[in-house]
C-alpha cells in the first residue's frame, strides 16, 4: 500500500519544533565544527525519529 503525498497529514506545530532542534544544531556545529557532515546528518536523522516515535 502506498501513499501520496497529498495524503499525508503533517502537524505544522510538530514540523516547526523539528526545524528548530535541526537550525539549532546545525548553528551550534557551524560555531564549533565539532561534527562532520556524516555525523551532523546522523544527528538530523536521529532528531528526526526521536520526533516521529514522539508522534506514534
Amino acid at each position: 500500500m502506498s501513499k501520496n503525498l497529498e495524503d499525508i497529514d503533517i502537524d505544522k506545530k510538530k514540523l516547526d519544533r523539528l526545524k528548530f532542534y535541526i537550525l539549532k544544531a546545525e548553528r551550534e556545529n557551524l560555531r564549533t565544527r565539532q561534527d562532520t557532515n556524516e555525523q551532523m546528518v546522523e544527528k538530523v536523522r536521529k532528531l528526526i525519529e526521536e520526533e516521529v516515535k514522539k508522534c506514534y
